[in-house]
């Protein structure tokens, strides 16, 4: 490393190739052609520096986005998957209510239908033609 008449330490090796050092007997043209180059080198170093931070960043930005609209999507179809389960569950409850709605309704039809045989039976037998009323009990004898 060398010192600058400023005091920075300046690592010209990384900055100046051997090819662009000023030489005491370069004319004042070739000089600034040299530090002309140099320059360019060095800008053209960072702008690759700057383009590929850059290049890293909007690759991070699609990552992220492609990550979000995945974990969106994953979230509608889950949602979905809820809703499903519930419109099945609630189909199938719907359902049982209505099975049993419908047992019910066969079971009342039948005892009517046993309680009107009794009562024709027992009016049978006991030779009235007038219906006895029936308060929920019925006894046979």
């Amino acid at each position: 490393m060398s010192s600058g008449n400023n005091g920075n330490n300046v690592d010209w090796m990384r900055i100046a190739s051997p090819e662009l050092e000023g030489k005491p007997t370069d004319s004042i043209q070739v000089q600034i052609a040299k530090f002309d180059e140099q320059s360019r080198r060095r800008r053209d170093r960072l702008m690759k520096q700057v383009a590929e931070q850059e290049a890293r960043r909007l690759a991070e930005e699609a990552a992220k986005k492609k990550a979000e609209e995945e974990a969106k999507r994953i979230a509608e179809e889950k949602q979905k998957a809820e809703e499903e389960a519930k419109r099945v569950t609630e189909a199938k409850a719907q359902a049982d209510f209505e099975a049993r709605h419908k047992a019910k309704a066969e079971v009342r039809a039948r005892e009517k239908a046993e309680s009107l045989a009794a009562g024709e039976a027992m009016r049978a037998r006991l030779g009235q033609g007038v219906k006895p009323k029936v308060r929920g009990i019925l006894i046979l004898y």
